[in-house]
């Protein structure tokens, strides 16, 4: 799969032929080949031209949008997937409650399982760790999903067991500068939490576009409720994919010192007020901190290196693409849908 990113800020996004160009100015950037190309990321002020939306529409390169500092704003959508019949088969199963719990359980239980092993990888290689009581706790709050059935009981149980892994997690950092107290979203306070977000959007992003692809409602899920404008099935599938493919990576990120403290940014007011990069404003206590643009780059790179890895499915025993394994869980979740398969079986580690 052939992905490129656009970070240059002014940038400009044009059609000549069958390529699309990246320039600054009058100044030629990047030549992009269409038959290459799969998705095109854009990043902040970068400027698209209508030839080229509708190149890129017309060629299936699916066209993202994020902020400067990579927030998820949006994608170009083209023609709505024909597959029907899988969304009203989507939309049967998932007004069945029974249908649904089972199904959050599948995905808590995957998810858990996975950020146990990472605890216990983190154990094995750092005796120091003393995670035990962490890593048996979770086995404990795993055994009890098979007899969950309401829905708040399962969400109870995975916010507890990420709870408890991110008491562990930093038992993994090796690098001292990097602290890591807890797990803060909005807005990430530290180094740590802020390669944490900026890869879950990544990763939501593959999995929007995946579950586009294939033809599924992202809009309705199981284990994230349904709230307006929530994607909530992307959400639910990314779940399992967390602690395999991000928090492996931003662990790994900092431990070889491929990102150091030198690639941050700690914004303050002023200059998110002039970036009107989002709406709110945040206290001193609890300033947002950013990747600089050579420290995006570097992530990015590292990413994609990840997203490339290839590793054995476990349903086909496949050497995939973790990208492509991706896509085939997706697959597998939507004959899941259909009764095709009888359980939904979530990609765990070892």
């Amino acid at each position: 799969m052939g992905v490129a990113y656009v970070l240059e800020q002014n940038a400009s996004v044009v059609k000549e032929g069958e390529r699309i160009l990246i320039k600054k100015g009058k100044t030629l950037l990047h030549t992009l080949h269409i038959f290459k190309l799969d998705q095109l990321v854009l990043f902040g002020n970068v400027l698209i031209t209508p030839p080229a939306i509708s190149f890129l529409l017309k060629s299936g390169v699916d066209t993202v949008f994020m902020s400067k500092n990579g927030r998820y704003k949006g994608r170009l959508q083209g023609p709505y997937s024909k597959n029907i019949t899988l969304r009203q088969e989507q939309f049967k199963k998932m007004s069945n409650k029974s249908f649904c719990v089972k199904t959050a359980c599948f995905i808590v239980e995957g998810k858990l399982q996975n950020l146990r092993t990472l605890l216990m990888r983190i154990n094995r290689t750092r005796p120091s760790a003393r995670l035990e009581d962490k890593i048996l706790r979770l086995k404990n709050i795993i055994n009890k999903i098979a007899s969950t059935d309401d829905m708040e009981t399962i969400r109870g149980i995975e916010g507890i067991g990420s709870v408890i892994y991110f008491e562990g997690f930093p038992r993994g950092i090796l690098i001292k500068d990097f602290s890591f107290n807890k797990r803060v979203r909005r807005p990430p306070t530290d180094p740590v939490n802020a390669l944490l977000s900026l890869g879950y959007t990544f990763l939501f992003n593959e999995m929007m576009g995946a579950v586009s692809m294939i033809g599924l409602d992202p809009y309705l899920g199981t284990l994230h409720s349904v709230e307006y404008g929530r994607p909530s099935l992307p959400l639910d599938l990314m779940e399992e994919w967390r602690p395999v493919i991000i928090d492996t990576l931003v662990l790994s990120l900092i431990n070889m010192k491929t990102i150091t403290l030198q690639d941050f940014i700690i914004e303050n007011n002023k200059n998110r007020k002039e970036s009107m990069e989002d709406d709110e404003l945040f206290t001193a206590e609890h300033l947002p901190v950013r990747l600089t643009d050579a420290g995006m780059k570097k992530f990015i790179a590292q990413y994609e290196r990840k997203l490339a890895q290839r590793v054995k499915y476990h349903l086909t025993g496949q050497n995939l693409s973790y990208r492509d394994c991706i896509r085939e869980q997706v697959r597998h979740f939507a004959r899941y849908l259909r009764g095709e398969e009888g359980k939904y079986i979530p990609i765990t580690v070892k």
